[in-house]
């Protein structure tokens, strides 16, 4: 053990334990990830196997697809998919009167469920012992 005959009184010699990486702990690591690279294969290999059996002979033949239908099928449906969760995306900002356009100056000043006066018309204290006028130094 390397912790065995070292003077624990020395400045800066604080640790009580022997250093935890060991050659053990390494090749239990590596076991631990051999292990479980082979379970993740044969796992995949039983999953798949399903996939590679032969098509029913009592189901129908497939039809042949036109290809306008298939670029309509995989071209137009996910661009109608994009076109409308657009639109239900913008369509409350334009409704308020919002400007959606890029590169368009954010809204200043915005405090979100604030008074809404702008910071420069709240109230400032009174006296000495008012609390208006937002957050002081003192405790």
């Amino acid at each position: 053990m390397k912790w065995v005959g070292r003077n624990r009184s020395e400045p800066g010699n604080t640790d009580i334990l022997p250093d935890v990486t060991t050659t053990l702990t390494s090749l239990r690591r590596l076991l631990i990830v051999v292990v479980s690279c082979l379970w993740l294969g044969v796992a995949s290999l039983v999953l798949a196997a399903p996939a590679s059996a032969d098509v029913p002979e009592y189901w129908p033949e497939a039809g042949e697809i036109d290809k306008l239908e298939a670029i309509l099928l995989l071209g137009g449906v996910p661009l109608l998919l994009m076109v409308v969760i657009s639109f239900l995306v913008y369509a409350p900002s334009i409704i308020r009167g919002e400007r959606i356009a890029p590169g368009h100056a954010g809204t200043e000043n915005q405090w979100l469920g604030g008074p809404r006066k702008s910071a420069g018309e709240l109230a400032a204290p009174d006296t000495e012992d008012s609390q208006a006028g937002g957050a002081s130094g003192r405790w």
